[in-house]
Formats: structure tokens, C-alpha cells, sequence
């Protein structure tokens, strides 16, 4: 199956980039937003039942979890690439035949990677400082979950899949059914039907099989998105997408690591100030979700003009995205300045649960500016097929710009050393990387340019066929 198909056009080739930046962004965000907001509603269900280790806990597992999901954005980058890539060539059945192996491949590799992470539990916890009951909440909330991160897998590439193609609006309902189903269930889980903890983490899976229900119905059924191959073939193209799948999961992997290696310092001022780090952990995605989005709104945008030889608007979808991560990043920050009181006070924070809080809205989310940066310029390197730079930059900021910064600051001034180091440790690797990037992009103009001018590249949508 093989060879070039009319029908879907390569969007993003066509009209303006920060449109196409905003709108995919926008809805992409507000899927993941949803999801993240009733995740933040979750866990203050869990700081009304007025139990320290309870809350620390869902905080402490929520870093296990952070590996896997780092695993499947990986493998999802990884597809996304590659179907954008071969739309841009206007190769829409190659599109399609990778969109179904890498569904068959998310699946298998969700369910290996959880299966390691469910044997290495009790060690994941031990090394966050977890002991009593704070340990065997932590342990009970990850064995119900673990089993469903496959499940997950599924939906997260399904949601890879439409924004490849365009479709923004179908990939945010299927974190919009997710978040739905968790808002609804967990006040029935936790109190009414006093699981607690237990019941979050049941809720919590279903919400992860809603994932996939879903996000097989649009790609398999109404949008029609996936072809299926035969085994020797889905391996074929695993192995084309683990060229830049097996870096992203790498690039991804080092934030669950520079997080975990944070966590490690909070936990040693008890579980207190791990409490205050699991609403910070929640109100993270919840005010920055949207710089989370912009990686992957930008991604597909970059990778059909790349696919399509148009290096100059792959150059503008870039810029675009730095304009918008500088706007929205002010603006959430003053947000959450303003807003920190109230966080507390939801949270029923005291002691070092309210100052984690206070650093995070005044001190530590100056670094999501310099982190969106790095976020914008790891889409355009896995996208112009330079996935291990992204590997390296992101592997540099979370180690490099982490251990020592924040060591350094533990010994100066505690915890509020610890959010002046995350800053500081953000500030060298998102600077450089953006003039990487764009000298990158400088490069492959200037090595394309005579090709390009022989050979323009044709309009390749008609009026009205631009829809996300």
C-alpha cells in the first residue's frame, strides 16, 4: 500500500502559520487541560481527607507514572513524524499504514514497559523517601494503574495521528472523554464510596481505557486514518519510526528524571513539603498544559512544510511558536502569582505544603519560559530529522542544568533554594538550542534552495479544504 492518494491534503502548507500554531495549540490544550484540571481536582479530593501521607503519596507515584507516559510521547512523536511527513509528500497511504502500526506498536510496547515498571515499584518508591503508609498507598494506587497505561498508549498515538493530519478538534475530545469521566467519578470513588486513595487510582484507569475506546472510534472509524499491514511490515515501520522514536523517548525521558531527581531533594524535608511538591506536580499542567500542547501543535506543522521543501515557513512555524510560548507564559505566571493565596487555601496547605505552593507561583514557573523554548525547538529538531539533538539538549537541561543548580541551592537556602536553582539550571540549554534551531533551519534552506526553485511546490489544498 504504497504510493500517492487524493483526498487529504497537507494542511499546514497552506495560510498562516501562527493561525495554524494557535488553532492547533488552542484545541489541543484544551483536551489536555481538561484531563489535567480534574487530575489537580483528584488530588484536592484527596487533601480533604486531611491525611498528609495520602497526598504524598498519589504525589510520589505520579513520578513512576511520569516514565511511562515519557515512553508513549516518544513513540508518538515518533508516528507523528512520519505521517506528517509523507502527507506533506502528499503519500497519504504510507500516512495511514504508519498511523496502524504504530497503534500495534504503542500497544506492545505500553504493556512491556509497564510491566517493568510495575516489578520496580517498591525501588521507585523507596528512593522518593516513601515509608508506612505513605508507601503502601503509593504502592496500591500504582498496581491498579499501571495495567491500563497500555490502554493509554493506544489513545495518546490515536491523538498523534489526528494532529498529524489536522485534526485538533477530534484528538481534544478524546482527552475531554477522559477528563469527563474522572471529574464525574471520583467524588463517587473517593467519598461516597470511601475507596479513597483506592478509588482514585480505579478511577483513574478507567479514564485510561476511555483513551483508546475513543481514539480507535476516530481513526478507525469516522475519520478512517489507519490501514492495517501485515507483520513483517508493521515491524518494518517501527523500526523507520524508532529513527526518531527511540531519541524522542529519550528526549522525553530525561523530564521524569530531572522531576525525580528534584522530588528526591523536597523528600528530605519530609512528607510535608512532598504534599506541597504533588500540588505543584498538578497545578504544572494545569497552568502550563498549554506550552505542553504547542510542542505537539508545532511538530506536524514544521514536519508537512519540511515533507512539502517549504524552509521557510518551517523557519516561521518555529518562530511563531516562540512568540506564543513568551505570551502565554507571562501571562499564566502573573495568573498564578496573583491566584497563589487561594491555592492554598483549597488545599488546606500549612507549613512547608503551602510554601512548596508559594515558591511554584512566584519563583519556579519562571523556568516553564525557558522550558517552552526547549519544548518548541525538540519538535523542530525530531521534525527535521534531528531527533538526538533533542535528546541532547533535554538530557543536558535535566541533568546539567538540575543536580548541581539545585544541590546548590538546597545548601544555600532550603526549599526556596531549590526553585531559584530549577530556574537558573533552565536559563543556557534553551538559549542555545533555539540558535541551533535555527541555524538548522538556515542550513537545510540553503542546501535546498536550487531544488526548490526548480521545482516549486504546488498549492496543495483548495479553498475550504484547510479545516483542523
Amino acid at each position: 500500500m504504497s504510493g500517492k492518494t487524493k483526498g487529504r491534503k497537507a494542511v499546514f502548507t497552506q495560510g498562516s502559520t501562527m493561525r495554524h500554531v494557535i488553532v492547533m495549540t488552542s484545541t489541543a490544550a484544551i483536551g489536555m487541560m481538561a484531563l489535567f484540571f480534574v487530575d489537580a481536582v483528584t488530588l484536592f479530593y484527596i487533601s480533604k481527607l486531611n491525611d498528609p501521607a495520602q497526598t504524598a503519596a498519589v504525589g510520589r507515584a505520579s513520578y513512576v507514572i511520569g516514565f511511562l507516559i515519557a515512553v508513549t510521547v516518544g513513540m508518538m512523536i515518533g508516528s507523528s513524524v512520519l505521517i506528517a511527513k509523507s502527507i506533506g509528500q502528499e503519500n497519504q497511504a504510507l500516512a495511514k499504514r504508519y498511523g496502524g502500526s504504530a497503534i500495534l506498536g504503542a500497544f506492545l510496547f505500553g504493556a512491556v514497559f509497564a510491566t517493568i515498571l510495575f516489578i520496580t515499584t517498591d525501588w521507585f518508591l523507596g528512593t522518593l523517601g516513601a515509608t508506612g503508609s505513605s508507601l503502601s498507598h503509593a504502592q496500591t494506587y500504582l498496581r491498579i494503574i499501571l495495567p491500563g497505561m497500555p490502554f493509554m498508549a493506544i489513545g495518546m498515538i490515536c491523538m498523534g495521528i489526528l494532529r498529524a493530519w489536522g485534526e485538533a478538534k477530534e484528538s481534544m475530545y478524546i482527552t475531554l472523554a477522559g477528563g469527563i469521566f474522572t471529574a464525574t467519578l471520583d467524588p463517587i470513588f473517593i467519598f461516597v464510596l470511601d475507596m479513597q486513595v483506592t478509588g482514585a487510582a480505579v478511577v483513574s484507569l478507567i479514564a485510561r481505557l476511555s483513551f483508546a475506546l475513543l481514539g480507535l472510534y476516530y481513526v478507525l472509524g469516522t475519520k478512517k486514518l489507519v490501514t492495517w499491514s501485515k507483520f513483517k511490515q508493521v515491524l518494518a515501520d517501527l523500526l523507520d519510526m524508532a529513527k526518531v522514536g527511540v531519541p524522542a523517548m529519550a528526549t522525553n525521558l530525561a523530564a521524569p528524571v530531572g522531576l525525580f531527581l528534584v522530588a528526591q531533594k523536597v523528600a528530605d524535608y519530609g512528607d510535608s513539603a512532598m504534599a506541597g511538591m504533588a500540588v505543584v506536580d498538578r497545578l504544572v499542567p494545569l497552568a502550563f498544559g498549554v506550552i505542553f500542547a504547542l510542542s505537539g501543535a508545532v511538530g506536524p506543522i514544521i514536519g508537512q512544510n519540511f515533507g512539502a521543501g517549504l524552509y521557510d515557513r518551517s523557519r516561521q512555524g518555529l518562530i511563531d511558536g516562540i512568540k506564543f510560548n513568551t505570551v502565554y507564559v507571562l501571562f499564566a505566571w502573573g495568573t498564578l502569582y496573583f491566584a497563589r493565596n487561594y491555592i492554598i487555601e483549597a488545599y488546606s496547605a500549612t507549613g512547608d505544603m503551602a510554601l512548596m505552593i508559594t515558591l511554584f507561583c512566584t519563583i519556579m514557573a519562571a523556568a516553564f519560559f525557558f522550558n517552552g523554548l526547549l519544548f518548541v525547538t525538540n519538535a523542530a529538531f525530531n521534525n527535521l530529522g534531528k531527533p538526538l539533538w533533542a535528546t541532547a539538549f533535554n538530557w543536558s537541561r535535566q541533568t546539567i542544568g538540575v543536580v548541581p543548580f539545585v544541590t546548590l541551592g538546597a545548601m544555600w537556602g532550603d526549599l526556596p533554594g531549590i526553585a531559584y536553582g530549577m530556574v537558573l539550571g533552565s536559563v543556557p540549554f534553551a538559549l542555545f538550542a533555539i540558535y541551533v534551531a535555527l541555524r538548522l533551519i538556515a542550513d537545510l534552506s540553503r542546501q535546498n534552495g536550487s531544488q526548490i526553485q526548480k521545482n516549486p511546490p504546488q498549492p496543495l489544498a483548495e479553498k475550504g479544504q484547510t479545516k483542523h
